[in-house]
């Protein structure tokens, strides 16, 4: 930007016209608007390359969607193939069964059953009779279930202090 010897020019010139008085505040006050003004400029920056992001990420997310249409419409495609296939193959597979319905007088459908895949748990019922179960066993009286009073009685260190 500017030599050193264009530099030193300038600063001689400025000792001279402002005097040793001034120049301090004046350089003081001159690096202080050069700060602010770096500091500007990188904000700005900054500013930018947010956008630049913002912007390259908004196109991504604009792909991303047309993709996920386009594959949407393919699957809802196939769905609707499939559907209509078995629409066709349960009708040619029905046709010659004939009605087979209860209002017609054919047999009832076979009963299907299903093994169970859950781990069956213990109901409320059965909770409370093995409480009371253990309770008996125990020999715990009920009093001593029951939560204990609000507040606890007053201890030694919770009286008041009397100094002397």
């Amino acid at each position: 930007m500017f030599d050193f010897g264009e530099i030193i020019v300038i600063g001689v010139v400025a000792l001279i016209a402002l005097g040793p008085e001034r120049l301090p505040q004046t350089a003081r006050a001159i690096g202080q608007w050069v700060g602010r003004l770096q500091n500007y400029v990188a904000q700005m920056r900054v500013e930018f390359d947010r956008e630049f992001h913002l912007a390259d990420l908004r196109n991504i997310g604009t792909q991303a969607r047309e993709q996920v249409r386009s594959v949407e419409t393919t699957v809802r495609g196939t769905i609707a193939g499939a559907d209509a296939e078995i629409d066709q193959t349960s009708a040619q597979v029905m046709a010659p069964l004939g009605d087979n319905s209860w209002s017609s007088g054919g047999p009832p459908p076979p009963v299907r059953s299903f093994t169970r895949r859950y781990r069956p748990r213990p109901t409320i019922d059965d909770l409370t009779q093995e409480i009371e179960r253990l309770k008996r066993q125990m020999a715990v009286p009920d009093a001593a279930l029951r939560p204990r009073a609000k507040f606890a009685p007053r201890a030694r260190i919770n009286r008041a202090r009397v100094r002397r």
